[in-house]
């Protein structure tokens, strides 16, 4: 298969991947926010990661689905949720921020 056709087989992939993990983070955001179960966003979740997968397969083999696909899945994931509020991802306080004593604003 010519190189080209495999960069835009991967460039698809990647898209389909980067969606797909956004929308599972919308599905549990929803869930967590107590709203009803909504299966038409799982289908649509489930259905770009398996365009992403099927992309992937010519492109890079089927060893490419979790080496390329579970990370960009992965990555997506973790921006989307993160940017919907589900979590927050911190860093250790530094030795100066953990000693300074807390500023209150009346």
């Amino acid at each position: 298969m010519p190189l080209l056709v495999r960069i835009i087989l991967l460039s698809l992939a990647l898209v389909a991947y980067a969606a797909g993990g956004a929308a599972l983070a919308i599905v549990r955001s929803r869930g967590i926010d107590g709203t009803a179960r909504d299966a038409g966003m799982t289908a649509v979740a489930l259905s770009l990661i398996a365009v992403g997968a099927l992309c992937t397969i010519p492109g890079a083999g089927p060893l490419g689905i979790p080496a390329f696909g579970g990370v960009t899945v992965w990555a997506s994931y973790i921006i989307m949720a993160q940017r919907l509020g589900v979590f927050r991802v911190q860093t250790r306080p530094t030795e100066e921020e953990a000693f300074e004593e807390p500023h209150r604003h009346a």
